[in-house]
């Protein structure tokens, strides 16, 4: 498996250093140091795309504009498309692909077996309008800050249907990651700021994304997440 880090300029990003607590030169978990990367997996064994689009029924879902507007997204709407109602009664198949993706690259890049959010969370960037309502640390909504996100694109993304995601923590220095459908984005999402503009494409990015935390690492959170109501324990919002 190659590692990437591909766009926004430096090929890495260095998260907050003193929050964390760790050295920038040492693995925190496994391969993961805090540097925002990409990884790269096999489409062939973990066919989201498909799966994903067989669910929604829809032929391509860089078009997915052309089946629904919406108005400008906030964060108390960015959740609530026809294709988020759709994507949230996804089957077996889905979930089994899952399962396999954390055991066979995100725990081999961790290090460590990975508690890991139960429901991976949709995201769905029409053009003209936003797939996150704001700009956000994941802490901010209660998250825990040794979580890693792993953000997954079900179609290419690049300059403003990607993720803006500021270098180190209060630099707000944000710039796209360029990330094709085969790639995962690996960042400290807890502890960077990160977010969208408003797509000027003219294409659809349609992505998930989720959170672990290396056992090794693992407490229960307090608090429930914004969407769901999941309280950050295992058996809640997490699972293993």
């Amino acid at each position: 498996m190659s590692l990437h880090a591909l766009g926004s300029g430096s090929p890495d990003h260095v998260v907050a250093d003193a929050l964390l607590g760790f050295n920038r030169d040492l693995p925190v978990s496994g391969a993961w140091t805090g540097r925002t990367t990409t990884l790269d997996y096999d489409t062939r064994a973990f066919p989201f795309a498909e799966l994903v689009a067989r669910h929604l029924n829809v032929d391509d879902l860089s078009r997915c504009h052309e089946l629904a507007d919406y108005p400008l997204f906030k964060r108390e709407t960015d959740q609530k498309t026809s294709f988020h109602q759709r994507f949230y009664t996804i089957g077996g198949a889905f979930f089994d692909t899952y399962r396999r993706f954390i055991k066979t690259v995100a725990e081999p890049f961790i290090g460590d077996e990975a508690v890991y959010q139960k429901i991976p969370t949709f995201r769905v960037h029409l053009p003209n309008n936003l797939g996150v309502g704001e700009f956000h640390r994941d802490r901010d909504y209660n998250h825990q800050v040794t979580e890693i996100n792993f953000w997954l694109p079900l179609t290419d993304a690049w300059e403003t249907n990607s993720i803006y995601i500021e270098s180190e923590e209060g630099k707000r220095d944000y710039a796209p990651w360029s990330v094709r459908y085969g790639q995962v984005l690996v960042f400290d999402g807890a502890n960077l700021s990160h977010g969208n503009r408003i797509n000027q494409t003219g294409c659809t990015r349609v992505s998930f994304d989720f959170r672990v935390i290396p056992r090794s690492r693992y407490t229960d959170g307090a608090g429930a997440s914004v969407n769901m109501g999941a309280t950050f324990t295992i058996g809640g919002y997490y699972t293993v």
